[in-house]
C-alpha cells in the first residue's frame, strides 16, 4: 500500500463546497431563505456536522453527503454525529 491509500478520505474544502453551490445557482443565504433557516445558520455545516443541512447541500450539488464530508460518515454511510433538527422529515 502506498501512503495515499492509508490516508483517510478528506472532506471537501469549504471554498469548493461554496463553489459547487454557486455553480448550481445557490448560496448558503438562498438555502436559508428557501428552507426557513436563519440567514447564517446553513454556513455551520462547513465546520460542524449537521445531517439535515448536509443532505440539502449534497442534493443541490448532486452528490451524496458522504462524498463531501467522508469524515462524518462510517463505511456503511451512517452519520457519525449530528446537530439535532426536526426538519429531517421535510426532506
Amino acid at each position: 500500500m502506498t501512503a495515499n491509500q492509508d490516508e483517510a478520505p478528506r472532506n471537501w474544502h469549504p471554498a469548493d463546497i461554496k463553489a459547487a453551490l454557486a455553480k448550481a445557482g445557490y448560496s448558503f443565504a438562498r438555502i436559508a431563505r428557501e428552507y426557513g433557516y436563519a440567514e447564517n445558520s446553513p454556513n455551520t455545516v462547513l465546520w460542524r456536522p449537521w445531517s439535515v443541512m448536509e443532505l440539502i447541500v449534497a442534493g443541490i450539488v448532486g452528490v451524496k453527503p458522504q462524498n463531501i464530508w467522508p469524515s462524518r460518515y462510517d463505511r456503511q454511510g451512517r452519520h457519525l454525529g449530528t446537530r439535532k433538527d426536526s426538519t429531517l422529515k421535510d426532506l
